[in-house]
Parts: structure tokens; sequence; C-alpha cells
């Protein structure tokens, strides 16, 4: 639906159109909101797909909008936002490195009840690859926890981990932390993973373990924000269930690093294929 802004409350996060001489509303999600509310103006072209569902404001009937595909300033025939340049930038960005690091993390869970808890990563496990996709490197291990050591039986059960396999195989978190800062240095990869946790739990890892951090926010590709911006999902989509999507098969979910870590790049390199079919025989 291609229909030109009226007006935008931005307080209540609305804006209206005409359609056969009515104002017609439409309401921004908590996401889209985000990111285009404060683009949107009075006399902007806007392109969008309507969602299902619709909600009073004001004592005005709003429908959702779904996703943008296009705001454009009619003036100056200049977007503000591309859907279809995104995904060419998307997949230009992803095309462009020389080596990808698939990295996973399994982390500590709190025990019941408990309070004031600072997740730990207690197994890491990844692949470092060249563009044509080669394995390089592949390693895992354990890692000793500090606060939660050794980690809780609700930790170990949900993992599958026996308790003295890890306390006899694990490694130093500093011993992790020099072997990735290698690779870092070496390979000057870009760090794939799935979902922002990880990047989180490693930002917590040189906090807890007092060591200066080795990687930025900007060293990372969040493949699961990739597909919910390349899809325009609602919701968050799981590693597995994007697996399934893909490859039509049903992978069951293990809970080990190194085996989430390859799938994360089956998914990486469907994605790629996809994003190629769609972007450049369109």
């Amino acid at each position: 639906m291609k229909l030109i802004i009226k007006d935008v409350n931005y307080n209540d996060k609305y804006f209206s159109v005409i359609i056969g001489n009515r104002k017609t509303y439409f309401y921004l999600t908590s996401r889209l909101n985000k990111i285009f509310l404060n683009s949107l103006r009075k006399g902007l072209l806007v392109d969008f797909e309507i969602g299902k569902n619709k909600r009073r404001i004001n004592a005005k009937i709003c429908y959702q909008v779904a996703y943008f595909n296009r705001i454009t300033d009619l003036k100056t025939k200049r977007d503000f936002y591309n859907h279809s340049k995104l995904k060419s930038d998307m997949l230009n960005f992803l095309e462009k490195n020389e080596h990808y690091l698939f990295i996973d993390f399994e982390m500590t869970l709190p025990k019941y009840r408990q309070k004031n808890f600072k997740v730990e990563i207690l197994q890491y496990g990844y692949l470092l690859v060249n563009k044509k996709g080669e394995t390089i490197i592949e390693n895992d291990n354990y890692l000793k926890t500090i606060i939660q050591y050794p980690p809780s039986s609700r930790t170990l059960g949900f993992l599958s981990i026996d308790k003295d396999e890890y306390i006899n195989n694990h490694i130093l978190f500093k011993d992790f932390y020099l072997e990735l800062k290698e690779i870092l240095e070496t390979y000057n990869p870009k760090i794939v993973v799935w979902g922002k946790n990880d990047i989180l739990s490693l930002d917590l890892a040189y906090e807890i373990h007092r060591l200066v951090p080795i990687t930025k926010r900007e060293d990372f590709v969040d493949l699961l924000k990739l597909h919910r911006d390349y899809f325009n999902l609602a919701n968050d989509l799981g590693l597995f269930k994007a697996y399934e999507t893909y490859s039509l098969k049903r992978e069951e979910q293990v809970h080990d690093a190194t085996y989430d870590a390859k799938v994360t790049k089956k998914v990486f390199d469907s994605f790629i294929a996809y994003s190629k079919n769609e972007v450049y025989n369109k």
C-alpha cells in the first residue's frame, strides 16, 4: 500500500493517511516505533503492509503496520528507507569479508530462586572459515567458572554435561581469551553469532575475569537480527527453526556449543544463497 502521510502523532505512535476521502489511522509496533517513528512526517510517501491487528487509540480505530517497504521524500526523491536496498546492502556486507568465526557459548543457569545472578560461559565452540567456507580452525572446550563453581546441577543437567568430565577437562577463561585474541589478530574475522546473548555473555566474562575486552560490537554479525530485518519478522526466530526452514529437515537442539556453531554456519550459508538468488535475480 502506497500512501502519503497526512499527519503523525508522535506521542501515541500512529499516523494518518487519506483513503477514499477519509482519514485512516495506522499505529506502529514497539519495534517499528524505535526504528521509524522519528523519520515519519507529513507529506512523506510510505509504502507499507498492513498487519492483522487493530486497536483503539484516542477514540480512533488504528490499524497495525506490519512493516515498511519504502519511505520516500517526494520533494527530494530521496529514500529515508528502502527495504530492497537494505537487502542488497546486507548481502554486500556479508560477502566482502575474508574470514568468519562462527562461535557459540553455553552459559550457567541460576539456581532455583537465586537472586543477583551473573551468567558465566562454561563451554565454547567455534569454527574459523575462509571466504570459500573452508574450515581453518575448529575448537571447543569447557571453561572454569568462578562465581558458580562447580556449575549447579540445574546447569549441568540442562546441558547434559557430566560433572566429573567438566571438572577434569575445563581450561581457564584466560586460555580461551588468548586463543581468541590470536585468531582476531591473525585473521581479523567477522564473528557470527545467533542473537545478542553470546555477545553480552562475552562482555560480562571480560568483566568477571578482569581482562581487557578484545572484541567490539562492530566485530560481530548477529545472524538473528539479520533474519529479522531481512524478512521483516515480528518475533525472534530460533536457530534450529531457521535451519529447519531452509533445509526442510528437523534438527534436534542438543545444547552443545560446537554443534550450535556448526548449525549457525549452515544457516549463514543458506541465508547467503537465498539472498543471492533474490537480490541478483529480481
